[in-house]
């Protein structure tokens, strides 16, 4: 479907680019992308993407290990709970450290299934593009509404988020402390 098309039929359905109706017109799932740019050299940057890397610059991130290597790989598994003890379970789906991407797939039961996919590249001697892009798919009613909350505006902030959170790591060697 041409692109103008496209765009006057998610405008005529109240959507935005990215979100995916079931048939009964409630949202299912959503895809959103940012770059973030990030103070170092892509090869230090990328290594903060992986299970372990994450604990570095992110206060609420702790990974139950279920396999992993001394070093991440394809097929890596692990678990995290959110602030009310919900278990997601995460699996590495892709990782290539030659072209500095990574994808994950995380399946919340009976609420979502998500794949982060994260893409880095030189942006300059120092500095790096980090492409981030989340698909969610609702499981359940309380899925569908997660991913209605999922928008645009909280994606961005997300993203901001972590670029301030990462970028602060690089720069001092530190958690960003949140208050």
């Amino acid at each position: 479907m041409p692109f103008r098309k496209r765009q006057i039929g998610l405008l005529a359905a109240g959507l935005c680019e990215g979100e995916f109706l079931l048939k009964n017109q409630s949202i299912l799932r959503v895809k959103r992308s940012h770059v973030i740019h990030l103070n170092g050299q892509s090869d230090k940057v990328f290594s903060l993407f992986d299970p372990m890397g994450e604990k570095k610059w992110s206060e609420n991130w702790n990974p139950t290990i279920i396999f992993l290597d001394s070093d991440a790989i394809e097929g890596s598994v692990f678990t995290t709970k959110d602030h009310e003890g919900i278990e997601t379970i995460w699996v590495i789906t892709k990782l290539d450290k030659d072209s500095q991407n990574i994808i994950y797939t995380s399946v919340t039961p009976l609420f979502k299934v998500s794949t982060i996919d994260i893409s880095c590249e030189p942006d300059d001697i120092n500095c790096t593009k980090a492409h981030v892009t989340y698909t969610i798919t609702a499981l359940s009613e309380k899925g569908k509404q997660y991913v209605k909350t999922f928008s645009a505006k909280h994606y961005h902030k997300l993203m901001t988020n972590w670029e301030k959170a990462i970028n602060h790591y690089l720069q001092h060697g530190s958690l960003l402390q949140h208050h």
